[in-house]
């Protein structure tokens, strides 16, 4: 099974720097470095050796049928070869049989990539072939129409937005492939995933796989359709990084940048057009699930607990997804010229080269290192400072006209009671802030405060009550 960066219905809800030259790959990281990868991890199936990034030699293999093909070494590992094919993809062989060789690697046009597809792995679907990607779908044209145009403008604003940083970027060397399943059973009987994965990138294959049908459209059509594009968007930024120089395929990044950084790309409208709303935009179904989270908290009693979980974390929850965003959207804004030089450094990682091996209860020590070293040791101050920059920032809430949920309270203090209210998208969330506030009142005043939750059909006539009960003398 091979490493996906993958993207959920619950991870849902749930710039880069100028360089000076080349980013060249970390040539020598060994078995015993703790920085190392194991292929595995991958789903590349070969044992532990010394690991070198390749320099661009090429070799000549036999394919599946038997064929020769000249392939490009990615990273040797011990007496084994990663191998890069002309369709982007790759593969693995023992390094002795692999021989070198001074003929051309030739990467395969769209329209080659396209036809070898259709007869070898998905026949009797259709083909579509842009500029930059290549599409091979089960469903209907008009989905296809409408991922190409927010890749279409998200590739070029991407590589734009990274020219104007003065970033180095380079076109990509093979076709984007994107493979669109119709339905959700021939999407998980295909591919054998959890039904929690609705898309992913693959690094391995280079290839995004979508499913066009989705479960939400039988419950809530447009939460679906924020879903679908935002789906899009989020893989679209991962693959576009990994092909145009920003990323290198096979190297492992701290988790919170990995996916921050995929989100910063991705966000999208979905009043008017369905469309890439461009980079570094407010991320709207991230910053709903953070509003949430920042109405439970207070800047000032920041503790630092959350950037360090954020940080260390080998995989996110769906907060974590939200935080990984909003980290990564306030370093750029505030702290540009240390965000600058963590991506310099990221981007001279090799292949199997990552931030070091995990430690309970489920940390990463050398990702935490990384931050500090590029944004100081004070996390709590940096917290702090993110969640002010978060309640600055405006957002179309995904969920406008979704019931919501308004807390209304009397509390005691002094001779005159204090009214508060507040607004939640779910009856969980609202109790838990009932109980957060009521537990800052002395236990021998409990029975003196009021308190009520109540249901709305949607936001503004919950926020209208919550509005009137704090003006209510």
């Amino acid at each position: 099974m091979t490493v996906r960066i993958v993207l959920s219905l619950t991870g849902l809800l749930a710039a880069l720097a100028a360089t000076e030259g080349a980013w060249a790959a970390d040539p020598t990281a060994t078995v015993t470095d703790p920085r190392w990868v194991s292929p595995r991890a991958f789903g590349l199936d070969i044992p532990a050796g010394t690991v070198n990034a390749g320099e661009g030699e090429r070799v000549l293999i036999l394919d599946q049928e038997g064929q020769p093909v000249v392939a490009r070494v990615h990273v040797r590992v011990g007496d084994q070869m990663v191998l890069m094919l002309p369709d982007g993809q790759l593969t693995t062989r023992p390094a002795a049989d692999c021989q070198p060789t001074e003929r051309k690697f030739d990467v395969l046009n769209a329209n080659e990539l396209a036809q070898r597809l259709v007869e070898t792995e998905f026949p009797g679907w259709s083909t579509r072939q842009t500029r930059f990607h290549v599409y091979v779908y089960q469903g209907s044209e008009a989905f296809v129409q409408i991922a190409d145009g927010i890749l279409k403008s998200m590739f070029g604003g991407v590589v734009t937005y990274s020219r104007s940083q003065r970033i180095d970027v380079k076109p990509p060397e093979f076709p984007l492939v994107v493979i669109v399943y119709g339905t959700q059973k021939e999407f998980r009987r295909a591919l054998g995933i959890s039904e929690e994965v609705v898309a992913y990138y693959d690094v391995v294959t280079n290839r995004i796989i979508l499913c066009e049908e989705s479960n939400l459209w039988k419950v809530k059509p447009d939460l679906a359709i924020r879903q679908t594009i935002a789906t899009i968007a989020h893989e679209g930024a991962h693959q576009i990084l990994h092909n145009i120089g920003v990323q290198q395929r096979l190297s492992v990044w701290p988790m919170w940048l990995n996916e921050g950084i995929a989100e910063f790309f991705a966000p999208t409208h979905t009043d008017h057009q369905l469309e890439w709303k461009g980079a570094g935009e407010v991320n709207d179904l991230r910053m709903f699930e953070l509003e949430q989270l920042l109405k439970s908290r207070s800047p000032d009693a920041a503790d630092g607990q959350l950037i360090a979980q954020t940080v260390g974390a080998p995989r996110l929850t769906s907060t974590g997804y939200a935080m990984a965003w909003a980290l990564t959207n306030y370093l750029f804004q505030n702290q540009s010229q240390s965000f600058r030089a963590l991506m310099r450094a990221m981007a001279q990682r090799g292949p199997l080269v990552g931030g070091g091996e995990t430690v309970a209860p489920g940390v990463i020590p050398g990702n935490l290192r990384d931050f500090k070293e590029h944004f100081g040791e004070d996390l709590a101050d940096i917290e702090r400072r993110v969640m002010l920059h978060l309640n600055r920032q405006p957002y179309l809430d995904p969920f406008l006209d979704w019931p919501h949920f308004t807390v209304l309270l009397l509390m005691p203090k002094g001779t005159r009671p204090r009214r508060e209210a507040e607004v939640f998208r779910l009856p969980q969330q609202a109790v838990h802030w009932r109980d957060q506030r009521m537990a800052l009142v002395p236990e021998e005043q409990h029975a003196k405060v009021q308190h009520q939750i109540r249901e709305f059909p949607n936001r503004v006539q919950a926020e209208q009550v919550a509005r009137q009960w704090r003006q209510t003398p």
